[in-house]
């Protein structure tokens, strides 16, 4: 029958359609014709819905007369053929993304079909990912992963049909939007609907986000999905995250991972990952059962199959983005054994007969999605030490007993924080690819974690004695002019600065100078082929763009010296030496506004070495500084996270940086390397204000004379955290304290550590309170084997060669 539908309601973003219908003693299959996507309900209960790939919405019989709602989406991109730029089909799409609902809706008997039976042997789940922001907000998104849910739920009720769904983000959405559908996807966990891969709160970005960052996305996202969804999740989902590091597996496994499952090393533009299936090790041993699958969505075609098979792999089928997931069609085609949970399927794998792998998951593409919206990143690295911080406080609160409705306070607080920072760590908001509305939500949101994180820290403080507050920066040490260049000398660095505000000179005090020429400015144009926001092209070097010194001056106890860029913009520059620090300190105010520009900061370094070593996410890796092979040749632009590290053996230089991402190394003709880092980009889509604007840069550069990797870490921390009082310290300069925060349930305090320079140890850590008990958790603070004792005002324990340890201590 045709059922006319009239307007019952309009928002601002969908127009709500209804009728009265009748329907008899036979199954129903609904049929409407939209490209923005809507929701069915009957009753008022969401049953369905209707999007670009699912025309049609079948509905078990319902006898009698019922209020039938269709809530449509007024806007919406397609799910499939997004261009990978601007120009005519973006315009295009964007001219035809409004839609006019249309007012007819057929409504027809049908009949339940046997599936059919594949030839030959295969495993297939079905999936729908969604990108919590890109081209569309999180308001839309939220719309979405209804549209989404509801049709997975559908047909997972409907079965025989294995529906697997990540990022817990999503999950709290819907539960958040509509309770009854809600439930009935709770209901089905286990039996059809697959939340072994909610594992991390979303798909983040894993360059960016620090170690403890990613620790709390899986201790977020798996907490939600035990205490929540009743689910223990073991697969790290990241099907089209940019790259991974290579101490992914320690964090993975120290949260209860065991695999770890993308998509995305297939888009490598120069070689192929050799590996479907691999065990992926971190230098401590931790390992995961890895996949890159072919693709994660799409139909079941006689290729794909024949791929999935060749490859022994699973086979995603459906689409994502808006689209529901798998078609009906796709369901039917395929007998009810095919379709299998994810953790199923990786629990067949037998690690002993995988070849292992050690190192990071390099992607050969989107290497300026390391430095695009450096102001998104800034922020985020800004959160991520404030709440380092505030964690540290509120540690120290319980420590001295404070009343627990305090402490119960200042945990939502920090849980509220901390969920705000996760949600846009996702890899296309972080990553600095998604529109530019994705961009005032997310600044919106950053200040309220700045009042949230402001709040905790004066609440906390208020608390405990004065002797637990923070201490302030000492003073910088006046330049002289000596020449043609000013003179930096304190009791550990000296430094030579040029007028252009070049480092001639750099040494430990008495030592000679470990660099030729650092703190050269240089810009480029940055015309990538395509994937603007995401791409640097290999030869962008070949283009310089002027930069112009405009003079330099004393200023305030630093060398100040101001330069014109481009044609638009402009930056100041200081140089200084603060009383007592080892490193010279450089900050940038740079008004940019230029486009399609690359702004880059060089140092050669004048030290003998072959490898640099880059800070990764609770860890560091050694990359080749002369590459010789094809995928050392397509890492012209790396990855990493706080530092890199040129180092002889007897003498050396760390760049120190607080958040900056992009960087390169190249070893030089004439001896030493240059190490690179991008501070800005300015591309023009899919934000065409990406990067335009106010920015404060700041890195550090400090001589070494045969620093472990340990001192390095050690000195990333005195300059990047404000100096303060800490609940723990240990004497080992080789273990590093990464984390000290209050119990998430509020039972004690959380101590992480790491081992840094590759030895085992046993370990005596020191606590300012007076410790009770004592056991080993992990990442989700969760009790794990591992001994720990107290013995005095010292915690004892074993730390393994490179790894992660965290213990609870209750006082």
């Amino acid at each position: 029958m045709h059922v006319r539908l009239e307007r019952r309601a309009h928002g601002a973003d969908t127009v709500t359609l209804a009728a009265q219908v009748t329907f008899d003693e036979r199954p129903m299959r609904l049929s409407y014709a939209t490209r923005t996507g809507a929701l069915v309900r009957i009753d008022g209960a969401i049953v369905g819905a209707f999007d670009a790939k699912h025309l049609t919405c079948d509905l078990p019989a319902l006898p009698g007369a019922h209020d039938l709602e269709v809530e449509v989406e007024l806007r919406s991109l397609p799910i499939a053929d997004l261009p990978s730029g601007d120009g005519l089909a973006w315009r295009l799409m964007l001219a035809r993304a409004s839609q006019t609902p249309g007012t007819l809706l057929d409504a027809r008997p049908y009949e339940v079909h046997a599936s059919a039976t594949l030839i030959g042997e295969v495993v297939a789940f079905g999936h729908a990912h969604l990108d919590v922001a890109w081209l569309w907000t999180y308001a839309d998104s939220k719309r979405k992963a209804l549209r989404t849910f509801a049709t997975a739920i559908r047909q997972v009720e409907r079965g025989p049909y294995s529906f697997a769904q990540s990022q817990p983000q999503l999950y709290a959405w819907v539960e958040h939007a509509d309770s009854p559908l809600f439930a009935r996807v709770r209901e089905r966990i286990g039996r059809g609907w697959d939340a072994s891969v909610a594992a991390m709160w979303v798909e983040p970005d894993c360059h960016v986000p620090s170690g403890e960052s990613l620790l709390r996305q899986l201790a977020f996202g798996m907490r939600y999905t035990r205490e929540v969804l009743g689910a223990t999740p073991s697969v790290v989902w990241l099907p089209d995250t940019f790259g991974f590091p290579s101490t992914l597996p320690l964090l993975a496994v120290h949260a209860g991972a065991t695999a770890f499952a993308t998509t995305k090393l297939q888009w490598n533009e120069h070689t192929r990952w050799p590996f479907p299936q691999f065990l992926w090790q971190s230098a401590d041993g931790s390992a995961l059962r890895a996949a890159v699958i072919d693709a994660y969505e799409g139909e079941a075609d006689a290729a794909r199959v024949q791929r999935a098979r060749e490859r022994k792999e699973p086979l995603a089928i459906g689409f994502g983005d808006g689209g529901g997931g798998a078609t009906d069609a796709a369901i039917d085609a395929l007998a009810a054994q095919v379709w299998q949970p994810l953790d199923a399927w990786f629990a067949g794998l037998v690690a002993a007969e995988l070849p292992a792998y050690r190192g990071e998951l390099y992607l050969e593409t989107h290497r300026g999605t390391y430095t695009t919206h450096r102001d998104i990143k800034s922020r985020n690295a800004a959160l991520e030490r404030a709440l380092d911080a505030a964690e540290e406080d509120v540690a120290w609160c319980v420590a001295v007993r404070a009343p627990a409705s305090a402490i119960a306070s200042l945990l939502t607080d920090l849980r509220t924080a901390w969920t705000i920072v996760l949600r846009n760590q996702f890899h296309d908001v972080i990553a600095g690819t998604s529109i530019g509305p994705v961009y005032e939500d997310v600044h919106a949101e950053y200040d309220r974690a700045d009042r949230i994180v402001a709040r905790v820290a004066e609440s906390a403080r208020s608390i405990l004695p004065r002797a637990q507050l923070a201490r302030g920066l000492p003073p910088p040490v006046a330049p002289t002019r000596d020449g043609a260049a000013y003179v930096l000398a304190n009791e550990y660095v000296r430094a030579l600065v040029a007028d252009d505000g070049t480092i001639h000179e750099l040494g430990v005090l008495g030592g000679p100078s470990v660099v030729a020429l650092a703190n050269g400015l240089a810009a480029f144009a940055d015309r990538p082929k395509a994937w603007d926001a995401w791409n640097i092209d290999a030869r962008y070097e070949r283009r310089r763009v002027p930069i112009k010194p405009q003079g330099s001056a004393i200023e305030d106890d630093g060398v100040v010296v101001r330069f014109t860029i481009g044609k638009r913009s402009s930056a100041t520059m200081r140089v200084e030496l603060l009383a007592g620090e080892p490193y010279v300190r450089v900050t940038l105010a740079v008004n940019w506004n230029e486009s399609h520009v690359l702004l880059r900061v060089d140092h050669r370094i004048a030290v003998s070495a072959r490898e640099v070593r880059f800070g990764e996410p609770h860890g560091s890796l050694l990359r080749s500084a002369y590459p010789q092979t094809e995928a050392e040749r397509a890492r012209f632009e790396v990855p990493a996270q706080r530092y890199a590290f040129v180092d002889d053996g007897a003498r050396g230089c760390a760049i120190l940086a607080l958040d900056t991402y992009g960087w390169n190394a190249l070893g030089l003709r004439d001896g030493g390397v240059r190490v690179g880092m991008s501070l800005l980009r300015s591309p023009g889509w899919p934000d065409p204000k990406a990067d335009r604007g106010e920015h404060r840069i700041a890195y550090a550069l400090a001589p070494t004379a045969g620093a472990p990797p340990s001192a390095v870490e050690a000195t990333w921390k005195a300059y990047a955290d404000i100096d303060r009082v800490r609940l723990f310290t240990c004497e080992d300069p080789s273990v590093l304290i990464v984390a000290t925060k209050p119990a998430d349930d509020g039972n004690g305090v959380i101590l992480r550590v790491r081992e840094c320079d590759g030895g085992a140890r046993s370990v005596a850590v020191r606590s300012g309170g007076r410790m009770r008990s004592v056991q080993s958790v992990d990442a989700c603070e969760r009790t794990v084997a591992g001994s720990v004792r107290i013995e005095g005002e010292d915690l004892l324990f074993d730390l393994p060669a490179y790894a992660l340890r965290t213990i609870r201590i209750t006082y």
